[in-house]
C-alpha cells in the first residue's frame, strides 16, 4: 500500500564499482579501497585482523593474491580472504564463493572480476545461448541477472565489483553510403545498465589513475590514484543518517520474540475446539504450528482467542 512519509537519510553498505583494461589497476585499487573501509569500521584492530575481514571473488587467475605482503601506494597489504573461483562462472558459484567470505567474517567482499560472470564459460550469455539464444529467451535469464545485482547491491556487507571494458562500435552509414562499424569508446564487459546501479563508480586508466563516472557522495572531483583514506573517506559517508538495517532487524527479532509466544500459549491450550483449529491450520499450511511465519501464528492466535470470547 502507497504512503506519504518523511524522508530521511539512511546508512548504506558501499556498493562500489572500478571498470578498466586488463592490468590498469582495479585489483590494487579495490584492495586499498577495502582496507580503508575496515580501518574506519574497527578503529582500535590490528592491521593483521583488518586484512582478515577484506574477502576477494578471484576469477583473475589468482592475480589478487600476488599483492600478498607488498606494499602499494603507501600501504602494506596483508594476508585477506581469498576464493580463488575458476570457470564455469555461473550466478550459483559466485554466490557460493561470497557467502563463504560472508560467513568467515568479511565485511567487505570484493568480486574481481564481475566480467566473467556475464561473457565466462557458465556465465550469463553462456546460460542465454543454451537457453535457445532468441531474444525471447532473455526473459528466462532475467532472473538469475536480478540475483546477481542483489550480490552486487548486497545490503549487508560492502561490496566491491571490478569489471573489464573493451571497445565498443556501432554500425552506421560510412562517407560512401555503406553500413561499417565506428569505435564510440570502451564499454563495461556486463549487463548495459547494470553501471547504474553503484553509489560510487571509477574508469581505472594504466597506472591505476581513477576517473568518477558516478559519485553520489561527492568526495571525488580530479581524477587520481584511489587509497586506503578514500575508503575511509567513503565509509563515513555511508554511515550517516539512520540504521535501516539495525531498525528491521530489531523489528524481526520482536516478531520472533511474539511467534514464540504465542505458539506456546496456543500449544498449552486443552480446549477441544481450539485442538480442532490448530489441526486444521496445519493441515492447511502442511506445516507443524512452530514453523508458522508471525502472520500466520497472530492469525491463528487471534482466531483461538476469538473461541474464548464466544
Amino acid at each position: 500500500m502507497l504512503k506519504v512519509e518523511k524522508a530521511q537519510r539512511e546508512k548504506l553498505k558501499l556498493p562500489i564499482l572500478l571498470q578498466g583494461v586488463s592490468g590498469s589497476g582495479k585489483t590494487l585499487s579495490a584492495l586499498l579501497l577495502a582496507y580503508g573501509i575496515v580501518e574506519a569500521m574497527f578503529p582500535g584492530a590490528s592491521q593483521e585482523e583488518l586484512w582478515m575481514k577484506v574477502g576477494v571473488i578471484d576469477t583473475e587467475h589468482r592475480r589478487a593474491s600476488l599483492y600478498v605482503n607488498s606494499e602499494k601506494a603507501g600501504q602494506f597489504i596483508g594476508e585477506f580472504q581469498v576464493v580463488n573461483l575458476p570457470e564455469p562462472f555461473s550466478v550459483d558459484r559466485y554466490e557460493e564463493g561470497f557467502y563463504l567470505l560472508v560467513n568467515a567474517g568479511c565485511e567487505v567482499v570484493i568480486m574481481d572480476s564481475v566480467s566473467h560472470n556475464w561473457e565466462g564459460e557458465g556465465g550469463i550469455l553462456d546460460e542465454h545461448s543454451r537457453l535457445g539464444g532468441q531474444f525471447n529467451n532473455w526473459k528466462d535469464v532475467k532472473p538469475i541477472e536480478k540475483r546477481f545485482r542483489r550480490l552486487a547491491m548486497h545490503d549487508q556487507v560492502h561490496v566491491i565489483s571490478t569489471a573489464r571494458v573493451k571497445q565498443d562500435y556501432i554500425v552506421e552509414p560510412n562517407e560512401k553510403g555503406k553500413m561499417a562499424p565506428r569505435k564510440i569508446g570502451l564499454k563495461m564487459i556486463q549487463k548495459d545498465n547494470l553501471e547504474y546501479e553503484f553509489a560510487v563508480s571509477f574508469r581505472i586508466e594504466q597506472g591505476a589513475v581513477a576517473y568518477p563516472m558516478k559519485d553520489n557522495s561527492g568526495i571525488f572531483e580530479a581524477p587520481r590514484q584511489l587509497t586506503a583514506e578514500d575508503g575511509r573517506k567513503l565509509y563515513e559517508w555511508s554511515e550517516i543518517g539512520i540504521d535501516v538495517a539495525k531498525i528491521e532487524r530489531e523489528r524481526r527479532e520482536k516478531e520472533e520474540r511474539e511467534r514464540m509466544a504465542m505458539v506456546a500459549w496456543i500449544t498449552g491450550q486443552n480446549e477441544p475446539r481450539v485442538q480442532m483449529i490448530v489441526n486444521q491450520a496445519q493441515a492447511m499450511m502442511r506445516l507443524p504450528i512452530d514453523q508458522f511465519d508471525y502472520v500466520s501464528t497472530l492469525n491463528l492466535y487471534k482466531e483461538i482467542k476469538g473461541v474464548y470470547n464466544t
